[in-house]
């Protein structure tokens, strides 16, 4: 449970497969719908049409808020309903300009972090605290890639733990950008919770 985030590739020539209800196609548009059978499951039946074999898993983030609101704000116009949007290359190129701003401006010390929540005798929740690093000067981070809140959607504090994911998204952009011709695939982004 809490915020999974993916990024897919799927190749250009199957998107217009995934804009359309194959049910609706077998009737409206013969001709496509001979197109999509090839990624019919093994009944041929549309109402099984398996999405998911058409996209390979190329990012994936777990409770990395900061990086879900990015791509809400940038990617969704601000819907944050766990639909699949496609990504532009400009605007994972936008992402990790950011990132690696975040990452080379932040200052780190030592302190306590808040490490998750426990519950005490009485039930109550209490914080878990413990020894770790966390960003001496947020406002950057804030300003660039402000954490969110959300059901599950893990810390929201400015420590090692946010740093962590902002050089994961470098990574994930760079092996993308690196691995996938804008030309014969395409990009998404998917959440959920």
């Amino acid at each position: 449970m809490g915020l999974d985030m993916y990024l897919s590739r799927i190749e250009r020539e199957a998107v217009p497969f995934i804009e359309h209800d194959p049910d609706d196609i077998k009737t409206s548009d013969p001709a496509l719908y001979a197109e999509m059978k090839p990624y019919l499951n093994k009944c041929g039946d549309p109402q099984f049409f398996q999405w998911e074999s058409l996209f390979e898993e190329v990012g994936y983030w777990r409770k990395a808020n900061q990086i879900h609101k990015w791509f809400v704000e940038n990617v969704q116009e601000g819907e944050d309903d766990c639909g699949q949007y496609e990504v532009s290359f400009d605007q994972l190129r936008e992402l990790r300009e950011l990132c690696i701003k975040v990452a080379t401006e932040s200052v780190m010390t030592y302190g306590k972090i808040n490490n998750g929540y426990t519950f005490d005798g009485t039930g109550a929740m209490k914080p878990i605290i413990r020894p770790g690093m966390t960003i001496i000067n947020p406002e950057i981070a804030e300003e660039l890639l402000p954490s969110q809140g959300g059901f599950f959607f893990g810390s929201t504090d400015y420590d090692e733990y946010y740093l962590d994911e902002v050089k994961n998204t470098i990574e994930i952009v760079n092996r993308v950008l690196k691995n996938t011709d804008p030309s014969e695939h395409a990009i998404y982004y998917s959440s959920s919770w």
